[in-house]
Parts: structure tokens; sequence; C-alpha cells
């Protein structure tokens, strides 16, 4: 079960954001995938107050994309799917709740950095959700289609992209449709 705790919006908890992601030893782009995949479906899918979900997903978008290789097969990838968190994040700002605060959300029975928001996670007012969840999953459908888009273009890279599509359109919507 995730947890919510208050904090300060813009203040950084968690895994880095950004390209920099500095972790022990490379990861294959299948780990990635279902590092992604999980670790999503456990933060973003166990949270208490569904006003979270959409700015969730944001969060663990950057978490994708920090996270994929850094070469020139993955720089696009890494582009898409770093806008679509940007994306995310402008329609939680733009549903944001009035009467709830930004929270860092944290799996209760982990200590692991991957197992928490990298930030303050903007909550959407209840009055917004069906607007903000409608819009943000016809945001992670057509980031799927750019990625597979993407993907047609380069014989190397292409199960790859088609792989990373699938994961961010088949678990995104999953989350964002059921809370």
């Amino acid at each position: 079960m995730a947890g919510l705790c208050a904090a300060a919006p813009g203040h950084s908890q968690g895994y880095t954001t950004g390209s920099s992601y500095e972790g022990t030893a490379p990861l294959s782009i299948d780990d990635v995938i279902r590092g992604f995949t999980d670790g999503a479906q456990q933060l973003c899918g166990q949270v208490p107050d569904p006003a979270y979900t959409v700015d969730c997903v944001a969060d663990y978008f950057d978490w994708l994309a920090d996270r994929l290789p850094q070469d020139s097969d993955f720089g696009e990838a890494e582009g898409i799917i770093r806008d679509a968190a940007r994306q995310l994040n402008r329609i939680a700002r733009d549903n944001a709740s009035s009467t709830q605060r930004p929270a860092t959300l944290r799996l209760n029975n982990s200590t692991a950095p991957s197992s928490r928001s990298s930030r303050a996670v903007i909550p959407v007012a209840p009055d917004r959700q069906a607007i903000a969840r409608a819009a943000a999953v016809n945001l992670v459908r057509e980031t799927e289609t750019q990625l597979l888009r993407a993907a047609e273009r380069s014989d190397r890279r292409r199960v790859a992209y088609a792989n990373i599509a699938a994961a961010v359109g088949n678990s995104s919507v999953i989350l964002l449709r059921s809370s």
C-alpha cells in the first residue's frame, strides 16, 4: 500500500530526474521496462487517494526517461517520454485541487529510492478528476503512437521502442482508468 507524505511543492526526493541517472550498473532495456511497469503499478496503483494518480504517472514517465540507455538509439524515445511527463504534470497542475496539498508518495513496505515519488505529486480536484484522467489517457495513447512511429524509422530500435510503447500505453492507461 502506498502512503502519502505532505511535502513542499518542488521538493525533490527519491530518484533523480534528468538524464544523469547513475545506477550501480547499466540496466537492459527489458529491465528498465519491467522496472517502469512494476514500479508504476506498485506506487501509482496503490495510492490511497486517486487524486494523485495523474501526476504520479507523470513522475514515473520521468523515471522511465531517466533510465533509458543514454545513446543515440534511445534519444528520441527519451524525448517523447519526457515531453509526455511534462504534459501529464501540466494536466495535473491545470486541474489541481485547492484543498489538498501536493504529497510525496511512498510505499509503506519499502525504503528503496524507487519506492517513492521523486517529488511532491500534485492532486487533482475531485470535480476535475474525470476530465483530467480523460486528457491523460488521450495523452498516453498519443505518446504510445509517437513511440511506435519512431520505431518504424529504424530496424535496430523497432522491438525496443515497440516494447516501451506497450509498457507506457498499457500500464499507464490501466492506472488512469482504474483509480
